[in-house]
């Protein structure tokens, strides 16, 4: 009778012990994911406001979103440790974003951004790899990005002789080889695909010589969530459950990238 209890007592902590590892374990896919660790890019901030629409400030959207994609990325990924670049409204330089990817041994930097333009018609979504798009649309978003630099103290000490407003200065990225531009355009496509799929208008996958992405030193994406210059999507934009959703849209993508592998 002593032994029965004796046994009983072991299978029952080692059923409660085993329950417990199993609960902590990490799952065989999440030891050999691709992102481990993600850099998240709130675009702007502080002094840059980045584009303005009719009621809000693109950098305070952009926070809003990022902060919402880290808390359900702890919730449901936790597996991922998340590294944000900003979470106030704080300015931070081009080069040194990058740098925080770096320094925390990133493995995929997303910078989330709202689109701009004049002609406030345009709506819907698109997403970045670092390039160039031969015959692309104009530069008018593109410019507006990169001119964050002109913000920056002594920028020309960083940036050498590269002027943001100068068609020649863009020269260079034609011949940049991105090295990261498959694992980069996997997850930008997968981050559309999710876009698409809570019925938002999307306006595709592109390439786009953005200084974020090329110190980032990783594979990397830069999101345009949609246009804050177009009312409708602006109230979208600023909404609770469109942030909700878009943040969805891309933690899905993360979900897919990771699982594939």
């Amino acid at each position: 009778m002593k032994y029965c209890l004796i046994i009983t007592l072991f299978l029952g902590l080692f059923f409660l012990l085993g329950a417990d590892f199993v609960a902590h374990a990490p799952l065989p896919e999440e030891e050999t994911a691709p992102i481990k660790t993600l850099i998240i890019d709130p675009g702007h901030g502080g002094k840059d406001p980045g584009a303005l629409g009719a009621r809000y400030y693109e950098k305070d959207l952009a926070l809003q979103i990022s902060l919402k994609l880290k808390e359900m990325l702890n919730e449901n990924m936790p597996s991922i440790k998340v590294v944000m670049t900003r979470e106030d409204d704080t300015f931070v330089e081009l080069y040194r974003r990058g740098e925080i990817a770096l320094e925390n041994n990133g493995d995929f930097f997303i910078s989330i951004h709202c689109n701009g333009l004049k002609n406030k018609s345009k709506f819907g979504t698109e997403t970045y790899v670092l390039g160039i798009n031969e015959g692309q649309e104009t530069y008018e978003r593109v410019i507006a990005e990169n001119e964050s630099i002109l913000f920056e103290e002594n920028y020309r000490d960083m940036y050498g002789n590269f002027e943001p407003s100068s068609p020649e200065a863009y020269i260079f990225f034609r011949l940049l080889k991105n090295v990261f531009r498959q694992e980069s355009t996997r997850l930008a496509d997968k981050v559309q695909a999710n876009y698409d799929s809570q019925g938002r208008h999307g306006r595709g996958v592109k390439q786009a010589p953005f200084v974020v992405l090329y110190h980032s030193g990783m594979p990397a994406i830069l999101t345009e969530v949609g246009f804050i210059t177009n009312y409708e999507e602006e109230t979208y934009l600023a909404s609770d459950s469109g942030q909700l959703a878009i943040s969805a849209s891309i933690m899905e993508a993360i979900r897919e990238y990771n699982t594939e592998f």
